[in-house]
């Protein structure tokens, strides 16, 4: 009878051993498992302090450049205003200090044409202006020359002669002055450019003195 309980003893134990081993594997397993997740955490908390180091370098360098573009458009601005001031300032030094378009302390400060409502029939303007620091009072007569061209060939006209009726073109004034003149081409004549002189009296504060002027007839039509 000892030897069966010896046996179930036996039995027993090595089922016992059995069971502490299994469970011994299934621990190491475990123990394996939660390392190489721990490893693959680790890497991934690596790999994100990476990007969000690459993210905040991109930012910077993104910010340093919108901060330069910025800086640029900035400068751009401000020499596209100074261009335009600087054009606008020798626009009126040109109106002022044009010796072509004054003298004895007057200057043309404006030759303009223009259609009117019949065919062949137009508007000449000119706006004369008093530059001397002491107004006083200018007087003279202008001279308005047509330059083109009659039938293929050279011709010219007075505008005096063109006004209906024929009249001298004169003028008289402290501070300004402007005159007009309404003509009609001629038939068949094609005006290439207006000759303007303005021909000033002398007095006792200034001399006789000659403004000459050459415009080209703007493209409008000669009919």
């Amino acid at each position: 009878m000892a030897k069966p309980k010896l046996l179930v003893a036996s039995l027993i134990g090595a089922l016992a051993l059995t069971s502490i081993y299994g469970l011994s594997v299934v621990v190491e397993q475990k123990d394996l498992m939660i390392s190489q997740l721990q490893d693959a955490v680790s890497e991934a908390l690596d790999g994100q302090s990476v990007l969000q180091q690459r993210l905040a370098l991109s930012s910077l360098e993104q910010d340093s450049k919108i901060a330069e573009l910025a800086r640029v458009e900035k400068q751009v601005q401000q020499l596209t205003d100074e261009n335009l001031s600087l054009k606008q300032e020798l626009l009126v030094y040109r109106k002022i200090m044009a010796p072509e378009q004054q003298a004895g302390g007057m200057k043309i400060e404006q030759l303009h044409i223009e259609p009117m409502l019949s065919p062949g029939y137009y508007r000449i303007d000119v706006l004369l202006m008093q530059v001397a620091r002491n107004k006083r009072w200018l007087q003279g007569k202008l001279q308005l020359q047509l330059m083109g061209s009659q039938d293929g060939e050279p011709a010219s006209y007075n505008v005096a002669d063109l006004q209906q009726p024929a009249s001298e073109l004169t003028f008289k004034f402290r501070y300004f002055q402007e005159l007009s003149s309404e003509i009609k081409l001629p038939e068949g004549f094609q005006v290439e450019r207006v000759e303007l002189s303005a021909f000033i009296k002398g007095n006792k504060w200034n001399k006789a003195a000659q403004i000459d002027l050459q415009q080209a007839w703007p493209d409008l039509g000669n009919t």
